[in-house]
Parts: C-alpha cells; sequence; structure tokens
C-alpha cells in the first residue's frame, strides 16, 4: 500500500495551510524519485479560485528545483478552504490524485 506520512508544517511559508508529506514509496515525477512532497492551498483571488497545490518538496519542504509547476494531486476548489476537516480533506485528495497514497500516522 502506497503511504504518506506528515513530515512537518509549512503553513509560513506558503499562501496558505502547507503540509509536507513523506511517500513511500516515492512519487515518479519527469523521470525522478521523490520521497517528499508539499501541498498547500492557496487561497485565490478576486479572479481566480482557490487551488490545492502540489509539488515535489525537499525534506525541508522546500519545491525541488524552485519549481512550483503544479503536479498531479493538484486541483481546483469552489468555496472557501476555512474549517480545519476541509483542510485535512484537500490534502487527502491531492494525496489520492497523485497516486493513491493513504495517510498513516508516524511511528
Amino acid at each position: 500500500m502506497a503511504t504518506a506520512t506528515f513530515h512537518t508544517d509549512k503553513s509560513r511559508t506558503h499562501s496558505g495551510p502547507a503540509k509536507v508529506w513523506r511517500l513511500d514509496p516515492p512519487v515518479r515525477i519527469d523521470g525522478k524519485d521523490h520521497e517528499f512532497v508539499c501541498v498547500w492551498i492557496d487561497p485565490g483571488g478576486k479572479y481566480q479560485s482557490p487551488e490545492v497545490v502540489t509539488v515535489a518538496a525537499t525534506e525541508s519542504g522546500a519545491a525541488v528545483g524552485g519549481s512550483i509547476r503544479r503536479r498531479a494531486g493538484s486541483f481546483t476548489l469552489q468555496g472557501d478552504p476555512d474549517s480545519p476537516e476541509y483542510v485535512d480533506g484537500c490534502h487527502w485528495l491531492a494525496l489520492q490524485l497523485l497516486g493513491g497514497y493513504e495517510i498513516v500516522s508516524p511511528e
């Protein structure tokens, strides 16, 4: 079973609630395996819908190569993501879309 384990919170470095996830097995992006991804919720604006963004990341949560090009697991939202349950659901769905990763508790 493909699993994602919470690694660290990066909310202060992105435009919305962000978390770094450790993936097992690593996800393959652009021909390379990546053990970490960062997922955050961009709140959008007047002319842009809120969006969940998923990028390949380093262990610290920085985007690999500085690229925030959206990857599988990214999607646009309807509504205003303001509750913890909504945020958790967005992260869960992003990891499912990325490769069927199930969230597990750290050992």
